[in-house]
């Protein structure tokens, strides 16, 4: 016969079990939900383990005890109980389930008045500031309480931002008392949620880039910038006066440099060491390589020549470039090269494994070897531990090239 053993706490309900039972529930929502639907109550019913006829024969006053302190403890509940039979202590009733028969009774269990009190209160100034939010509100009650201290000032923002064209504005214009970008950008998952309620039709940004909070509600976004340098004065931009730039994209897209040739780099230091040629600019960054492109319609006309890394995330951006540039070539992102800086070789922390559709037949071989760990695992070539004078080499130029204008 298995006994509890001796001075162990009897593995019998105790009354906070219930209860924390019932605080889960209420913390996930579904009873507020209900409440602020109006549906209508649901009876719960819980299990209590209680002892059986052996505990009663082998610890008849812990059973007495257990019974008498459950009673006590679980007085907010409606309790049922069932009879347990033993022929030497005879019949003895035993708590068997708690019920809670009504939202108030879950309350006074719970001690969540208080909430109720502050969740009615949010309904009625969502119903009179925004009636459009009320439904929300109701579906999302945890959220909104978690957010009571600022709820006026999220309705006021929902209501500023609904009533003003936003296409010619920044999140800065923002004009709402207690509210200014840092409180925009602090709760602007929340402010999305409540802007996709209330605004019928919701202005997206589909030109490629990632939608931010701003691009989505149509207002103004930071603008993004071109980081050039002129490598040969001959061509068109060497007459703006400057060897080096970074210009609004914007504003370089109605501006052709008039470079036929275009490089795109990702290391700043190699972007600034880059050596004249003829008829060239080099523009610097990944960042213009994922999402420039499509801001510069000119580039369309251009000999694009990419140098990134020679590892996966470097295939990854040129693959992703070439989808928008068909004839774009890469440089010196070939195994001959990359064999040739064994000694340069370092780890690549987290390798892309995605599939590449946009890359020569050399360059998927070398990209999947370097998936696959053919020369060892997650190696790479950084761009900028390629030896200069081979960038000369494939530039066309000796081994000493002249020194870059500015």
């Amino acid at each position: 016969m298995r006994r509890t053993p001796s001075g162990a706490e009897p593995p019998w309900t105790r009354a906070e079990q219930l209860v924390a039972v019932l605080r889960r529930r209420w913390e996930a929502g579904s009873y507020l939900e209900a409440y602020a639907t109006g549906q209508q109550w649901q009876p719960v019913t819980l299990a209590i383990k209680g002892p059986t006829a052996t505990d009663l024969l082998e610890r008849l006053d812990a059973c007495r005890a257990w019974v008498t302190r459950f009673e006590r403890d679980a007085a907010g509940f409606t309790l049922t109980y069932k009879d347990v039979q033993s022929r030497h202590v005879g019949t003895n009733r035993i708590p068997a389930r708690a019920a809670v028969d009504s939202f108030s009774q879950l309350c006074r269990i719970l001690g969540t008045d208080a909430e109720v009190k502050s969740l009615d209160s949010l309904l009625a100034t969502t119903r009179s500031s925004v009636p459009s939010l009320a439904n929300w509100v109701a579906s999302h009650p945890v959220t909104a309480l978690r957010h009571a201290g600022i709820w006026d000032e999220l309705l006021e923002t929902v209501r500023w931002i609904a009533a003003h064209d936003t296409s010619r504005i920044y999140l800065r214009h923002i004009d709402v008392e207690g509210v200014d970008t840092k409180f925009v950008e602090q709760h602007q998952k929340l402010l999305d949620q409540l802007l996709r309620v209330v605004l019928a039709v919701e202005p997206v940004d589909t030109r490629g880039r990632a939608v931010t909070f701003a691009r989505r509600f149509g207002f103004l976004d930071k603008p993004a910038y071109t980081r050039l340098r002129v490598l040969d004065p001959g061509i068109e931009a060497g007459s703006w006066g400057f060897s080096e730039m970074s210009v609004r994209s914007d504003e370089l897209a109605r501006r052709d440099p008039g470079a036929p040739t275009v490089f795109v780099v990702e290391n700043e230091v190699t972007y600034l060491a880059f050596p004249p040629v003829v008829g060239a600019i080099v523009v610097f960054g990944s960042g213009f390589a994922l999402g420039g492109v499509v801001a510069l319609p000119w580039l369309a006309s251009k000999d694009i020549v990419y140098w990134g890394d020679i590892d996966t995330h470097g295939f990854d951006i040129l693959n992703r470039l070439r989808s928008h540039l068909p004839n774009v070539r890469s440089m010196l992102m070939d195994r001959g090269t990359f064999l040739a800086h064994s000694r340069h070789w370092v780890r690549e922390p987290s390798p892309a494994t995605r599939a590449m559709t946009h890359l020569s037949a050399d360059e998927l071989a070398l990209y999947r070897d370097l998936v696959e760990g053919t020369y060892g695992p997650s190696l790479r070539l950084e761009q900028e531990r390629v030896r200069f004078s081979v960038l000369a080499g494939a530039l066309g130029g000796g081994p000493n090239p002249a020194p870059a204008a500015g």
